[in-house]
């Protein structure tokens, strides 16, 4: 049922042709990188992306390490939607730059007894990592193995002939394979959000994402495939919330909204300064 849903709503958005409505792809963009950072403790509004990204405009009040981390999702965004168009192949360099873009600004430089590890370059982490909400992830050294043998499969199901269906749960089974091999010491979930939405792309499908809101759900749902094994809760979820996505859209666009976001020059007080 779900996969007929999936199809049906891909078709009806697809109709609309919405990328021929001005700014539609820059605004959708920016609803992706908003909830993205969101996820990861960004405060910025969509509105407060619009004005940082069209005018350089920081919000007033919020950190400057927010700001920073909303220009870098953008920028990184740009980068793979152009590599999917180009059909770049997969691979653990290919992340490493796709990570490096992410982390341009926010990264940090970690020591310990097994190296140095700079945060802005893509480098492995070097050293164990544990979250609360997916508790550890994979030893340091097991890194490059796992992340060749990752890119290896994905590239090679990339290269054969999916369905719409399994070209969307391929996107959300790579992201969530890669968040839980977490190769970085920050900005894992960014990257393989990211890297689903190059999968996407190169199936020209609709771009996907998930809203703040969600974000309890989405992990609990990480936290089942990392414990068992079991892709399915995830990618149920995901299709699901993507379904919701669209339909939204397609509701939006039937009302006339035309995809123009709140307009932030009517939203001016207490901005921040010039970036």
């Amino acid at each position: 049922m779900q996969q007929q849903q999936i199809e049906e709503t891909i078709k009806e958005y697809t109709a609309l042709n919405l990328s021929n409505v001005i700014d539609y792809n820059k605004y959708k963009l920016y609803s992706i990188v908003t909830n993205s950072t969101a996820l990861e403790g960004s405060t910025l509004t969509e509105v407060d992306t619009q004005l940082l990204l069209d005018e350089g405009i920081t919000a007033k009040g919020k950190p400057i390490e927010h700001h920073l981390m909303v220009k870098d999702n953008y920028e990184a965004i740009k980068v793979v939607l152009q590599l999917a168009d180009k059909k770049t192949l997969i691979t653990p360099e290919v992340l490493q730059s796709i990570n490096a873009c992410n982390m341009k600004n926010t990264g940090q430089i970690v020591s310990s007894a097994l190296g140095t590890v700079d945060g802005t370059k893509g480098e492995f982490r070097k050293v164990q990592a544990y979250s609360e909400a997916l508790g550890y992830y994979l030893a340091p050294s097991k890194i490059p193995e796992a992340v060749n043998a990752f890119c290896s499969d994905v590239q090679k199901q990339m290269n054969t002939k999916l369905s719409t269906i399994d070209a969307l749960r391929l996107s959300f089974t790579a992201q969530a394979q890669l968040i839980i091999i977490h190769p970085w010491q920050d900005g894992n979930k960014r990257t393989s959000r990211i890297l689903s939405n190059y999968i996407q792309q190169n199936f020209k499908l609709p771009l996907g994402k998930i809203e703040k809101a969600d974000g309890e759900e989405y992990l609990k749902k990480l936290r089942i495939f990392k414990d068992t094994g079991d892709i399915e809760p995830f990618n149920k979820f995901m299709s699901a919330k993507y379904i919701d996505m669209l339909k939204k859209e397609i509701k939006e666009y039937k009302k006339g909204l035309n995809w123009d976001m709140p307009k932030a020059k009517k939203k001016r007080k207490g901005l921040g300064l010039s970036l």
